[in-house]
């Protein structure tokens, strides 16, 4: 007898337990690049990366997406560059992503000042990543981001 209820109670918790990307957005940093450019005077930073959202097809309704702030870092952590500026190729945000959809938007990145040396060089001194924050109106909360570890394009 305890066989034969547990053999209904396994397929109904496979689909109550299942995926959560079902359900929820998935937001993923995918195409990091970060370079750093000579100039008269000072280094600037530039790259860019993707973002892609995906909403499940059993979400309550559409998510609404804001950006947060982006920065680049060390790969341990250390700030090498906050508040970067961000040109989303013409999206606007807030954005909305429906129900089983997904966006891909392509951003490309400078910073709002000119790097000093010391900043250019520990830029330039090993592998960096860029992280960042979105708002997810589904979930109501922030999600945080980054990239893989990349070797910046220093010349």
């Amino acid at each position: 007898m305890r066989l034969w209820s547990l053999a209904w109670v396994l397929p109904l918790c496979l689909v109550s337990c299942g995926d959560k990307s079902a359900v929820s957005l998935t937001v993923t940093l995918d195409q990091a690049n970060v370079t750093a450019q000579d100039g008269t005077f000072g280094a600037t930073l530039g790259g860019g990366f993707e973002l892609k959202f995906e909403l499940g097809p059993e979400a309550s309704g559409p998510a609404t997406v804001s950006l947060g702030s982006f920065a680049v870092q060390n790969t341990a952590g250390m700030p090498l560059v906050g508040q970067v500026k961000l040109d989303a190729s013409g999206t606007t945000f807030p954005l909305v992503v429906d129900k089983g959809g997904s966006q891909t938007v392509t951003f490309t990145m400078s910073s709002t000042k000119v790097l000093s040396a010391t900043d250019r060089a520990a830029l330039c001194a090993g592998q960096v990543q860029i992280v960042g924050t979105v708002m997810d109106s589904l979930k109501g909360g922030t999600d945080s981001l980054s990239s893989n570890p990349i070797t910046p394009t220093c010349s």
